[in-house]
């Protein structure tokens, strides 16, 4: 989850914070308290005018441009929203980590190091044990800055490895109110674009993926020396 949103105030999450990671999906955990002016504190839960944001699935390799087509354009209740919600981790390590945005389109397997600075190697992917034999062996993506919708949009540093989207993907957001969820299809994702040359201004999004920087994530050596088995 990483926006909040009711009448009078929106904030977000920055999506490389683990604060974006919630553990449970829950549309409606949200109250106000404030002064009701006649020096009392009141709380209540404002189920009717607030709403939460949550981050969706990435399509399928190949299937960028169907994408949005198949996703259902009617509420959904909370179970079934939440088959379309992406999954997040939080990991703990006393090393930092360091994202290159190399504003290339050639993979970073292809290039010396990794793209990774004088001294660090690459991490392995996060995901490569959730979809074995397809998910990458390391952490090569994509440059991300930020999604928004209507007159709010949320994105996150370049310096944070959430800058370093593994899948190039469409991203609509899955909005919650305290009766159902909707998939918001009419987004606009802003990508960091690469030096290459473009014959037109406008392409597909499935024929964009040339067109996009490329990005690694890389660590110090002795980092992976105090990983815990």
């Amino acid at each position: 989850m990483f926006i909040d949103v009711d009448n009078s105030n929106k904030w977000t999450q920055n999506l490389g914070d683990p604060g974006s990671c919630m553990l449970n999906f829950k549309p409606e955990f949200f109250g106000t308290c404030s002064d009701n002016g006649n020096g009392e504190s009141t709380c209540e839960r404002n189920i009717d005018q607030h709403s939460t944001m949550w981050l969706s699935i990435a399509s399928l390799a190949g299937n960028q441009d169907e994408f949005l087509d198949d996703l259902p354009s009617r509420g959904l209740d909370y179970d079934r929203a939440k088959n379309y919600v992406s999954r997040c981790v939080v990991c703990e390590s006393i090393f930092r980590l360091t994202v290159v945005h190399t504003r290339s389109n050639i993979h970073p397997a292809q290039v010396e190091n990794h793209a990774c600075p004088a001294g660090y190697q690459i991490v392995p992917n996060p995901n490569k044990h959730i979809n074995p034999g397809v998910a990458e062996e390391n952490w090569c993506g994509y440059s991300f800055w930020q999604v928004s919708s209507d007159k709010f949009g949320v994105g996150t540093l370049a310096d944070s490895q959430g800058s370093c989207l593994l899948d190039f993907s469409q991203t609509p957001l899955v909005s919650c109110n305290n009766e159902e969820c909707r998939l918001k299809k009419r987004t606009r994702n802003t990508w960091l674009m690469s030096d290459t040359k473009r014959d037109s201004d406008y392409k597909s999004f499935g024929s964009s993926d040339p067109y996009v920087s490329r990005c690694v994530v890389c660590r110090r050596p002795e980092a992976k020396l105090f990983r815990q088995e």
